[in-house]
């Protein structure tokens, strides 16, 4: 790979790439399905690709909208909308269901992100968000050791000397509080199904090796299991609610 080439880029036109979005797109459907039938209005926020987005059509049988920015990158075009998610292209209160997956940290501004899928949901709807955390060992788009960890330009040159990419600057990982107080913040009562998604898909999606890790993991006492999963899992799962009454929002903050 030469020094201007960019792993992460150069991986999204592979097959295995695809094969991962598949993968991806089943762990979806089956964490989703109750809000992906009948007559729902959902939306893929970031849907890059687009192949998540038509696989969970196939999958659900309802239609699913997909928002991407960049068009270039785009290989399943129907149902695609050209746009920013920190200016989504629907009118307020629109949306039944909207995913944001591994989104968050391609944004320059998370907070707004939220609050714009926040105004794009109906009362009482919902949005699926899977998010890495600053804090994985393995950076999951360069595979590249504590790379999140690093200062920016740190981290640029780490990517420079492995040979895996140019830059760093425009993928910005958050740790747990952070993420969920902009989330709060933005007036979504928050579910945190990190444990459920863990327990029902950590041997079909990650392997046995991963399923016993759990399995210790699993019988450590309640408190001590949530601190674990907070600060050391590399990925969190949530289902983020807009209240159905203006009432039932939370307080700012943790």
């Amino acid at each position: 790979m030469s020094a201007g080439t960019d792993r992460y880029e150069t991986f999204t036109a592979t097959e295995g790439y695809r094969a991962g979005r598949l993968r991806k797109a089943r762990v979806i459907a089956h964490l989703c399905a109750p809000y992906l039938t009948g007559s729902a209005r959902a939306a893929d926020l970031g849907a890059g690709t687009g192949i998540i987005r038509k696989a969970l059509e196939i999958e659900t049988g309802n239609p699913i909208y997909g928002l991407e920015i960049d068009s270039e990158f785009i290989v399943e075009k129907e149902r695609m909308v050209r746009g920013d998610v920190l200016r989504i292209p629907f009118a307020s209160e629109s949306l039944d269901f909207v995913m944001l997956n591994h989104l968050y940290e391609h944004v320059p501004d998370a907070g707004e992100l939220f609050r714009e899928t926040y105004r794009v949901l109906r009362p009482g709807g919902r949005a699926y968000v899977t998010a890495g955390s600053r804090l994985a060992i393995v950076e999951p788009h360069y595979r590249l050791p504590f790379l999140s960890w690093l200062p920016k330009g740190s981290a640029g040159t780490y990517l420079r000397v492995t040979r895996r990419g140019r830059s760093y600057e425009d993928i910005r990982f958050l740790t747990y509080r952070p993420l969920t107080r902009l989330m709060r913040s933005a007036g979504f009562i928050l579910h945190d199904v990190t444990e459920r998604a863990i327990d029902d898909l950590i041997r079909t999606a990650w392997g046995e090796r991963w399923g016993a890790v759990w399995d210790v993991v699993r019988r450590a006492p309640d408190g001590v299991r949530r601190s674990l999963l907070r600060t050391g899992s590399p990925q969190w799962f949530f289902f983020l609610e807009r209240p159905a009454r203006p009432s039932d929002s939370p307080e700012n903050g943790e």
